[in-house]
């Protein structure tokens, strides 16, 4: 009996035990997130973690954001790490958001427009693939159209409803809610680049994931939610804080609009048979002009593009050496000027045609232009990591274009390139643009942002000299800002110039007390990061946060 009794214990004991693993294991949901800057700005996944334990306490829930600015599903496939960590946990699903123009953008002049979705189409086949392998669930996070270009929404539903219907996947409808309650007034969705979201369209995104995942109603859910705040690579914070201050009545419009667009879509052929929509586009083709002779092109031209938005003119010469053309094409800006490779020059009855190297860019383009009245038309073409480009060309004979005169910015930007030599690139630079001011009759200056990129590009080109003159330049012109002592003493702390480094810090660390800067603890860690590495360069200095990253 007592045997009985002891066999009766511990199979009773086994059950209980087997029955919270049981139970345990189903209150488990694993969600993992792919995307870029779309779905870490102001921390979304955070933000559905924080609903979901308000709505169910007793749930356990585990997060995980894989992220860059401007990632597309191509790039995420060639990182190891990302089917590293799909294998490393038992996912329940796997939510796939794709770069904000499908990966494949066509641009045209200053405008981004949607290209191919093959792309797009390819790399959600292979991740499902994998996603499928590991037991879990395939969920797109249908993304939502730019603030200026509302009916581009049709394309993005078409393209998202039609590779989930193919691999027989979920679709989280955040693009369709989106497109409902922005034309509410109240708030605003977007950031102010009018791409990004606002803490109202990351809100969204996380009460349109919760509906679409644990398929309930988000009502109820507080406007107010804390959690870890998510960096670019998905990284949290080590404490919580609050990530989005919604009121009541806002929140709840919200979480209105996910629950019934969501069941709209979930429980009808909403997107089964989704109309493919035309191109909201048309390609740029160059118009025939007249006969063209060297005689008649040769000689300098004046003039401007859509090919960059730094350059204020372009100036190109064409002339004859040996009975063979030869053309030169310049960019200029208000401190320099960019010499393009001209090659496979081809002149037709009425067409020129050439190649042109951009080495700044890491660019090759195709030129053809075209005679009209004394106007030289052109039309660029050029293809690069998947964004093909066209862009449009203007010359004349006259040198002043847009009120500046472009033969007297070429003579001044050579004088102040052999400034640079004799004088130091400081006073050389201060010199050129009280000219350049006078040449353009109104007072200029590069912005500290500008200088901060130009200094921070040429760091990652390993260009370290001509990165302290262009951080001590921002320096020396904006004495009042602390990000300028931060980044030219996070230069010279790369440079391994450690004493001034920590002058530069210490001048930036009293410069925030006095101002009561918000910048002051990052610059108060990056001074004692590098006091602490003795003679060694600092590798964990971390500058100021650069303002939002562009569309992704």
């Amino acid at each position: 009996m007592r045997h009985i009794k002891q066999f009766l214990f511990w199979f009773c004991l086994f059950l209980v035990s087997f029955s919270f693993a049981q139970s345990n294991k189903a209150d488990t949901t694993r969600i993992l997130f792919i995307g870029n800057s779309y779905t870490y700005f102001h921390s979304s996944p955070e933000l559905l973690r924080s609903m979901i334990a308000q709505k169910h306490p007793e749930k356990i829930v585990e997060i995980q954001l894989i992220s860059q600015g401007g990632m597309t599903l191509e790039r995420h496939w060639q990182e190891e790490k990302t089917h590293q960590v799909i294998k490393s946990k038992n996912w329940d699903y796997v939510v796939l958001q794709e770069q904000s123009k499908l990966a494949m953008p066509i641009i045209i002049d200053h405008d981004v427009y949607f290209g191919q979705t093959d792309l797009f189409f390819d790399y959600s086949r292979k991740f499902d693939t994998e996603i499928k392998k590991v037991g879990a669930k395939t969920v797109f996070f249908m993304t939502w159209s730019v603030k200026q270009r509302p009916q581009e929404q049709e394309i993005l539903t078409h393209a998202y409803a039609s590779i989930a219907q193919e691999l027989n996947a979920i679709v989280a409808p955040v693009g369709l809610v989106w497109e409902e309650v922005r034309k509410n007034d109240q708030f605003d969705l977007y950031e102010n680049d009018g791409s990004h979201p606002s803490q109202y369209g990351s809100y969204l995104i996380a009460t349109t994931m919760y509906a679409t995942l644990f398929d309930e109603d988000p009502k109820g859910v507080s406007g107010t939610i804390e959690g870890k705040r998510l960096n670019s690579r998905g990284q949290a914070s080590e404490e919580a804080q609050i990530l989005a201050q919604l009121s009541n009545e806002d929140a709840l419009k919200i979480q209105q609009s996910s629950w019934e667009i969501t069941q709209n879509t979930a429980n009808s052929k909403a997107l089964q048979n989704v109309k493919e929509p035309h191109p909201t586009y048309r390609i740029p083709v160059l118009k025939e002009g007249e006969k063209l002779t060297q005689k008649n092109i040769q000689g300098s031209w004046y003039g401007r593009s859509t090919y960059g938005s730094n350059y204020v003119g372009l100036i190109m010469d064409i002339s004859q050496k040996e009975n063979n053309m030869s053309l030169s094409l310049s960019m200029l800006s208000p401190d320099r000027l960019d010499g393009m490779t001209i090659e496979n020059i081809d002149l037709r009855d009425k067409e020129l045609r050439f190649s042109m190297v951009d080495s700044t860019r890491a660019l090759r383009s195709e030129l053809q232009f075209s005679l009209t009245d004394g106007m030289l038309s052109g039309l660029s073409t050029s293809s690069q990591n998947n964004v093909s480009q066209y862009k449009r060309w203007q010359f004349s004979r006259n040198k002043v274009q847009n009120e500046i005169d472009l033969a007297a910015l070429d003579q001044l930007i050579r004088e102040f390139e052999q400034a640079r030599e004799e004088k130091g690139y400081i006073t050389a630079s201060i010199e050129h643009y009280q000219k350049y001011s006078a040449l353009i009759g109104k007072k200029y200056l590069p912005t500290e942002n500008f200088l901060n990129r130009e200094g921070y590009g040429l760091l990652r080109d390993g260009k370290n000299t001509d990165a302290l003159e262009v951080f001590e330049l921002a320096n020396t012109l904006y004495p009042e800002s602390v990000n300028t002592y931060d980044s030219f003493g996070e230069a010279l702390a790369i440079d391994g110039q450690k004493e001034k480094a920590i002058a530069v810090f210490s001048k930036g660390y009293e410069l925030a007390k006095k101002t009561g800067d918000p910048a002051l603890n990052y610059i108060k860690n990056n001074l004692k990061k590098l006091q602490e590495e003795g003679t060694a360069v600092p590798e964990a200095i971390s500058p100021i946060p650069p303002p939002p990253p562009p569309p992704q």
